[in-house]
Formats: C-alpha cells, structure tokens, sequence
C-alpha cells in the first residue's frame, strides 16, 4: 500500500542516483538496466500517456483511461498488481502473459512464427538439397573431384567453389540488402517475400544447368534468398515475440532449419537417381513461404520506428490478445527507443534533454533524427558508436565460432565428405539424413535452457561439447570394418545437433537492426563459403581424420572467444534493454571472467575433486552468463 500511495501522491519512486542515458547506453561499469518510465513523476507520466495517444491518433482505438494503465503497468508490473482499483481481469491477464506457453499465443503470434518456420525450413532445405546434388553433376559436367581415384586439382577447387558462390552471394549482396529491403520494400515482410523469390528462381534454374558455369550462377542467387532470410527472419521473431519467451522462440529459427536440412536430406534419398530433382525439391518450402508472407502481419517494432503508432497497436493487439497488453508494449517502445536516439543523435543536447525530462519523450524525437539517417550513416554507426562497437565483436564471435565448430563441414558437405571417407554414395545419404534428424531432434533441448541460462551459457557448452565429438569423429573414420565405422559415425553425429547458437537477432538497437544483423550474416556465410572452398581441398591434402582434429583446435579456440568477448543476456527481458547490457566497456567485461569468474571456477572444482562444498559457490554460477 505504501508503494500505491506514493505512485498516488505523485512522489518519484528512485532511491538512487539516475545516470545520464548516453552514458549507460556506452560506458556502462555497473551494468544498470534503466527504465526512463522510472524517471517520471507518475502523475506527470499519465498526463505524457495521455498525450501519445492524442498526438499518434489512438483516441478512436483505445480508451484514455485504459491506455493509461497500460502505462502504469509498463512502469511498475508490481505496482500495478498490488494496486485494488486494478480490475481483476486485467490483473489475470497480465498473470496469464506471465505464465503462457508457446503454444498459448495468439492465433496472430502461430502465423508469424509459421511463417519464420517456414523460412527456416526453405533455408535447410536448400542446404541439404546443394549436398545432395554434390554427388553426381560434378561428373555430368566432367568434372573429376573424387579424392580417392583421379581428382585434378583444378577440378576439386571449381567444386569447391560452386559450393562456396552460395555462401559468398549470401554474406556480399543477400545479407546486405536486408536494410534497403526493409525500408523501401515495406518492412520485414517485404524483405521476407523478395528472399522467398530468389530462393524459388535459384533452386529452380539449377535444375536446368547443363554447365558448371550456370550451375554457378544459380546457386548464387540461392544465396541471395539465404543472406536475406536470415538477416531478417531473425530479426522479425525477436520484434513481435514476448520478452518473457523470446529466446525459445528465437531457437526456432535453428530447429526448423534442422529441420529442412532432414527433409531435403529426405528428398535427396527419394530423388537419388537425378541431382537435377534433387535440387529442385526446395521449391516446395519455398512457394509455401511465398504464400504465408501474405497472410502474416507486420512487426510492431518497425511500425512504431515508422511512426505509424495505429497500425502497430493494431498489430500489438492481435499478438497479445488483450488492449492493456497492447497498450503496455506499445508505449514502453516508445520511451526506451527515445532514450535510444542518444546513441545515434548529432544533436550535443540529446543527452541532457533526455536526461531532464526523463520518460517524457513524446516529441517524436525518435522518428524525426531518425529520418536524418541513411544507409551508409547507418552501417558506420556499427564501428563509431561504443555499444554498437561491442555488439559488433560479439556477433562476429558468435557466429565464428559456428563455423569454427566444424559442424557445419556436416551441414555443408556431409554426402561429399563421408563418401571421400570411403563410405557408399547410399550410406553416405543416409547418415546425412541422421545428421539433419539429429539436429532437429536435439535443437529443441535448447528451449528449456535458453531463456534462463541465456544464450551465452548454451553457446559456450555446445562449443565444449564439440571438442570431443569432432576427435572422436574423426578417430571413428580409421575404424577398418564399415558397420562398425557407420554405427560410431552415427553415434557422433547425433550429439553434434546440439550446437545452439542464438543471439545476433536480439543485440542491436532499432535504428541499425537491420545493417547490425546484415554485419553478423555477413560473417557467417562468408566464413561458410570459406569452408565450402577449402574443405574438400584439405580433404585432399590432409585427409579427414586431420582436418576433423584441426576442426576441434579452432572450436577451443571459438571457445576461449566467447567465453571472454560475448556478454550474456540472461536476465534481461526486452530488447530495448539489451542497449545497456552492450553499454558494458570490454575491458570490464573481460576484467570480471579473468579475475572473478576463473578463480570462482579454480575453487569449484577444486572443492569438487575434495568432496567439500561451500554454500558460497552456487550463488556465483551466473557469473558464467555475467550481465553486468
């Protein structure tokens, strides 16, 4: 009650010192996750709610009374529930949000995310399809790549290299499209639905190829669909998914693409006697994407970056079933993406304007230095501004550390490589089908961690669990006797699919998401198309047990990358709030896991190996996802 009457009387709740935003926002020591709503004399925050909804036109949408109290609510979840003139069903409501599954969303909600899935599945598909076709158009064009029989140098390196244009057409034009896309193509569904089009047109004209010259050709432009898809699919799930589950949403996008990897590993077994079919079976995800675009709704986020307030609470509406949930997301943007300008404003007096009038930033001071900004600006911004900088070196860490893993040697190249090991065009299909089941069956396991050990804790385990795995794969491979062989390989490649990692979607500001995504894509597939050109070369020179063993080096070293360059975000809920999760100096971070975490570990495992315990050490395991 103390707490209601002190909102009643118009008394500010902080009890500490308010930092100025710019400066949580690029140097932030503590590791403080602010709220400018808590800035705000309550009766003056109502009076700034009231005036949103009149200045963006909502009176018509949404009652005064009950957008104020979307407000409140955004303020002080706790308050708002403590409060007895809050109608019941509202505070159920809010109680439900709280506690619903995956499979309690919106009906809005299963369409995008199907949508997304969808996505990812056309994205694995088109994979494992290009791994399929590997095994027969190299000899259809007169290409000799076998490794064990009469390879030509010059013939492996063409192989490597139309499986690599894939990859090089994804991380130089398809990821880099994604912002002009977004802004000039109407938001992520336009996005969406241009990268649906070259994967249709490019898996498609493969079929048609008669030369390794167009075979080339095509396969850059499923490429271009790949790069596109994922700089914005992510991105769209982690804009209209609920703080309180995103993460397991975001893994979605893994485990469905694990997926498509089994079922165009599937149609690859079907379709075996024509690599021209086998191609074109990723039509099929493809023209299903092509529809549900249409059916789907816009993310929130953009809208609200847009300005176009009506249509995102409309949005926000359908996605969480309820006006005051609606109204309670919608203004809660708004304020954190004012506070956000400080980072990318020309303007010297942003800061202190912000800083002064805290959470009353209903001047549109967003939108309008947004307007300022362009492509270019926006892309220099990723190395110019400090938070931005770190996001930065964590996305490339993160997404280094996926192809330093070596499991997508697998994703890529499984049905080429394992053949070149001796193992029969079928049984070399057939394990890469496992591998694709593998991987969708263990992705899930992700969902159940995810959201409270983070996305940093489950990285960093996957990576320590590939270390074994690769050697023992690679062992597996000098087993003389195929059954044997084929069972340990099995075995292997099972536990590889657990590798998880989710993160660059969520990392970014508002204003640069889209360039700040295309950055992290970028990395991925070119180091993916790097490891499509130079795999089966070093298969040729250093055979496969050496090149798993130098796989399992580079995934120690990934290790040891993120473990001491990318921060965790277990505990923070939107991702307006992961801005100063990244205002957090490297040094500092790096300070704490070398001097605070790595002794913590030093005396739990040296407790452990004793048999002693100390009731000290547990509180510290989320030293491990450090947040601040």
């Amino acid at each position: 009650m103390a707490a209601i009457q002190r909102q009643i009387s118009g008394q500010a709740p902080p009890e500490r010192k308010q930092e100025p935003f710019r400066e949580l926002l690029q140097n932030n020591e503590l590791g403080i996750i602010d709220s400018p709503l808590q800035w705000t004399d309550p009766n003056v925050q109502d009076e700034n709610v009231r005036r949103t909804r009149r200045e963006y036109n909502l009176s018509d949408m949404i009652s005064e009374d009950l957008f104020v109290r979307g407000g409140r609510l955004a303020r002080d979840e706790e308050l708002f529930l403590s409060n007895p003139d809050v109608p019941q069903f509202e505070k159920d409501c809010v109680i439900q949000d709280k506690t619903s599954t995956v499979w309690q969303q919106s009906k809005e909600m299963k369409i995008i995310l199907l949508t997304c899935c969808v996505s990812a599945i056309a994205q694995g598909w088109d994979q494992a399809s290009l791994t399929g076709a590997n095994l027969k158009w190299p000899s259809e064009m007169n290409l000799h790549v076998d490794v064990t029989k009469d390879a030509r140098t010059k013939d492996v390196w063409i192989f490597g290299g139309v499986n690599a244009v894939t990859y090089f057409a994804a991380s130089s034009l398809g990821a880099w499209i994604s912002d002009p896309l977004n802004e000039y193509v109407y938001g992520r569904r336009g996005a969406l639905l241009v990268a649906g089009l070259f994967s249709f047109v490019g898996v498609v004209g493969c079929a048609f190829c008669h030369t390794w010259q167009t075979l080339f050709i095509c396969r850059a432009l499923v490429g271009v669909g790949m790069g596109s898809k994922a700089s914005v699919v992510p991105i769209f799930e982690s804009e209209v998914a609920p703080a309180r589950i995103r993460g397991r949403l975001l893994v979605s996008w893994q485990t469905f693409t694990a997926l498509g990897i089994f079922l165009g590993s599937a149609a690859n077994i079907i379709l075996r006697h024509s690599w021209r079919w086998q191609t074109a079976s990723g039509f099929i995800p493809a023209v299903t994407l092509l529809i549900l675009v249409f059916t789907c709704s816009e993310s929130p986020r953009w809208l609200i970056k847009k300005g176009n307030y009506r249509k995102a609470f409309q949005v926000l509406v359908r996605l969480r079933g309820s006006d005051l949930l609606a109204a309670r997301d919608l203004y809660y943007i708004h304020a954190q993406i004012q506070v956000e300008t400080s980072l990318f404003s020309k303007r010297s007096d942003i800061g202190h304007e912000l800083l002064e009038r805290g959470a009353e930033v209903d001047q549109d001071v967003f939108q309008s230095e947004f307007r300022k900004t362009n492509y270019p600006r926006r892309f220099l911004q990723l190395f110019t501004i400090s938070r931005n900088r770190r996001a930065a070196v964590a996305s490339f860490v993160v997404m280094a550390s996926q192809q330093m893993s070596g499991i997508n040697i697998f994703a890529f190249l499984a049905a080429s490589f394992l053949t070149d090991a001796n193992f029969s065009p079928m049984h070399s299909l057939w394990l890469s089908l496992g591998f694709g089941a593998s991987n969708f069956i263990f992705s899930p396991l992700a969902y159940w961690f995810i959201d409270t050990s983070g996305r940093r804790f489950l990285l960093l385990m996957s990576l320590f669990c590939c270390f074994p795995l690769l050697l023992a794969t690679g062992f597996s491979l000098k087993i003389e006797d195929e059954s044997a062989r084929i069972g340990a390989l099995e075995l292997y490649l099972s536990f590889t699919g657990m590798f998880a990692a989710s993160e660059n979607s969520e990392i970014w500001p508002l204003v640069i998401r889209e360039v700040g995504m295309s950055w992290a894509c970028f990395w991925n597939f070119l180091l993916a198309g790097v490891l499509a050109l130079t795999v089966p070369s070093l298969t040729y020179q250093i055979r496969h047990t050496a090149l798993l063993g130098l796989f399992a080096g580079l995934d120690a070293i990934a290790f040891i990358a993120v473990w001491l360059l990318v921060p965790g975000t277990a505990k923070v809920t939107t991702l307006e709030e992961m801005n100063y999760v990244f205002g957090v100096p490297t040094r500092r971070h790096v300070e704490y896991q070398t001097k605070e975490v790595l002794p913590w570990l030093r005396r739990r495992l040296k407790l452990t190996a004793i048999g002693s315990s100390d009731g000290d050490m547990t509180c510290h395991w989320s030293r491990i996802s450090w947040r601040c």
